[in-house]
């Protein structure tokens, strides 16, 4: 097999680095096969990737069996969970952007012929997959699997029934704190992505999707031998990639992008893959083709099937026993674009005509003609309040309320509104405005999810509705509308917003308005920015440079 590190690794010219090589026991016969990166983000900060030392092991046998040699390396990952409603959850998105920089780096400097990535959780398998679009070489990824979900009589629960409880229902007098402690002996039984159709799952599905993995990997139980045979089985068909000269961005093309979005609707998944979908196509030079637009058409003429949480009652594990992601893509096979490239090196029918039938449960996978809902599970709206765009998860909230219309709270921060909630402040009919939080204002666009939660576990979820300029959790629901564009910090309209200026929110006709639009105008004039501390590192980066969520709240 010709390759392109063969070239540096040959004669006298490659002494030098055949000898770095050979300090870590590397042979002369390693070093004549193709040279391939295992780009792991195993760790032990995140149940996610706590596993994916074991994954990665079996990738590598897979690449030494078909004939190349693997080398391992590690970027970050991490657990945003553990700083929701804290200061720290700024950096959470800025992690997708460390990882894509992290990989193009080492995988440069290094050279290799091929990648694989090892991913799992929210930000670190967009930040891959913008890192094999930017680098073009051979890619494959290994989804890092779903948590196991357990049952305390009869009912199963996940770590988001214990965040509702703990912020809203406790301070509300509706749990207690025995209750809180035996939930959370069991929400997360096993290590893997949460179980419900969070950021995680939604991404991990979504990679599988676009065909950047292998059929039916996107969902496995992260505890499984299935996983571990199909890392190996990744590993091989890397390779065989390779031999093929398979490249991104012969695989994630116009229509794959369009593919991943339908599948992204029919499972009505998280909004935040609204942004790393964005960010992706800005990487591959596709930002004019699939924008929000895009995603506001396809949304309008796909169904959403998956009765998964916070859209139903049922897990991502429930999910993967009726099929996953090739069965869904397969009762979608209408809309889809089936002559689509994978990394099988086949297309998307000749995958879906490959597949192994399983059992469907329509309870878990609504029939097409029969869907959870008409439309897809993310709306795209517009208005003098958002005239770049704003994203609604209308499959994690009570289709039969479409519409929303009181009176503005607006809080600069979501520290505020958090006080504002607790102190018992916000009322059934309010619109919570949570602004300043956007890819500049926040700095980072943070996740408000803390905010959502609470209002949940107030019990008023049906009665309150929150819009912001900064980011959702894929565990939230409720009516909520986030990534507002352009941002409060830009001078967005919503930064012009006062205490009771009434806001509607009209999910049929797709808009978010302030219903007195002549007191924008007014107030542009006498604008000025709140400004908020200074910041270092990253979060200074997003400050200065920090590009618009309808664009994918790249750095820019």
């Amino acid at each position: 097999m010709e390759h392109f590190t063969k070239k540096y690794l040959s004669g006298p010219e490659g002494a030098h680095r055949r000898a770095v090589y050979k300090s870590m026991g590397f042979t002369d016969f390693d070093l004549s096969k193709p040279l391939v990166a295992v780009v792991n983000s195993w760790g032990e900060v995140c149940p996610g990737h706590f596993h994916l030392n074991m994954v990665a092991q079996k990738v590598k046998e897979g690449i030494w069996q078909a004939g190349a040699t693997p080398l391992e390396f590690n970027t970050i990952s991490q657990c945003g969970t553990l700083t929701l409603g804290l200061d720290g959850i700024r950096y959470d998105l800025a992690t997708r952007e460390l990882v894509a920089f992290d990989i193009e780096t080492v995988v440069n400097i290094q050279m290799f012929d091929g990648v694989v990535f090892i991913p799992t959780c929210d930000k670190v398998v967009p930040g891959m997959l913008m890192a094999a679009a930017r680098l073009n070489l051979p890619s494959l990824f290994v989804p890092g699997g779903v948590m196991g979900v357990e049952e305390i009589d009869g009912n199963r629960f996940s770590l988001s029934d214990l965040d509702e409880m703990v912020m809203g229902a406790l301070p509300a007098g509706k749990a207690s704190v025995s209750e809180i402690a035996e939930l959370e002996e069991m929400v997360c039984p096993t290590w893997g992505a949460c179980p419900l159709m969070g950021t995680a799952n939604t991404m991990q599905g979504l990679t599988e999707a676009l065909g950047m993995a292998l059929p039916g990997s996107s969902t496995l139980s992260a505890t499984s031998s299935a996983l571990l045979r199909e890392a190996k089985k990744s590993g091989s068909a890397l390779v065989d990639l390779m031999r093929k000269d398979i490249r991104p961005h012969n695989i994630m093309s116009e229509r794959a992008m369009e593919n991943m979005i339908i599948t992204l609707m029919a499972l009505g998944g998280s909004t935040n893959s609204i942004v790393h979908i964005l960010a992706l196509a800005e990487e591959l030079c596709l930002g004019e083709k699939i924008n929000l637009d895009t995603i506001d058409r396809i949304s309008t003429t796909t169904p959403c099937l998956l009765n998964v949480k916070p859209n139903g009652p049922y897990y991502v594990t429930d999910f993967g026993k009726s099929g996953g992601i090739p069965q869904l893509m397969d009762d979608l096979r209408d809309i889809l674009f089936l002559e689509t490239l994978t990394v099988t090196g086949k297309s998307l029918e000749g995958n879906l005509k490959d597949r192994a039938m399983k059992r469907v449960d329509r309870k878990v996978i609504f029939p097409v003609e029969k869907p959870l809902s008409k439309d897809g599970g993310i709306v795209v709206l517009y208005g003098n309040l958002a005239p770049g765009g704003a994203i609604l998860r209308q499959s994690a909230r009570y289709r039969e309320n479409l519409f929303h219309q009181g009176p503005a709270r607006v809080f600069n921060s979501q520290e505020e509104t958090l006080m504002a909630l607790k102190s018992g402040k916000i009322k059934p009919g309010d619109v919570i405005v949570v602004r300043y939080e956007g890819p500049r204002g926040g700095p980072g666009m943070p996740d408000i999810y803390t905010v959502q939660a609470t209002v949940v576990g107030m019990g008023l979820e049906k009665e309150v509705a929150v819009i912001t300029d900064a980011r959702f959790s894929g565990f939230a629901r409720g009516f909520g509308v986030c990534q507002i564009t352009p941002e409060a910090a830009l001078g967005g309209p919503v930064a012009l917003l006062e205490e009771g200026d009434e806001i509607m929110i009209d999910l049929t006709n797709r808009k978010l308005n302030v219903l007195d639009e002549k007191v924008l105008e007014k107030r542009s004039k006498s604008w000025k920015p709140v400004r908020k501390e200074p910041r270092k590192g990253i979060l200074g980066l997003y400050a200065k440079l920090g590009g618009p969520a309808n664009k994918g709240a790249r750095l820019e």
